[in-house]
């Protein structure tokens, strides 16, 4: 069971690498477009919910904030450390606009 939760996940992999590479890039547009091709992995609701935050994250480094304060309303209470995770999202977001 504990695999499935960290190591099975085909999304999960690939957004984490994705990520990475973002963090050491800063090129919010390639990364944005990149994400884009990962919604056919998503199979949970838990993975739904990691790939709108990092999407949210993303327009609002693009400054597209209206987009990104949309995706962040969408976005479901899921566990305390992801709610606050969307709490600083959607405050940066809420500031900028």
């Amino acid at each position: 069971m504990l695999q499935r939760l960290f190591g099975g996940s085909k999304f999960l992999k690939k957004m984490n690498t994705l990520m990475e590479i973002y963090s050491v890039s800063h090129n919010a547009e390639a990364t944005y477009k990149e994400l884009m091709t990962l919604k056919p992995y998503i199979k949970t609701n838990g993975e739904q919910a990691w790939y709108n935050l990092n999407q949210a994250a993303l327009l609002y480094d693009l400054r597209r904030f209206e987009l990104a304060a949309d995706i962040i309303r969408e976005i479901r209470p899921l566990n305390p450390e992801f709610d606050a995770r969307c709490a600083e999202v959607k405050t940066k977001i809420m500031n900028a606009l």
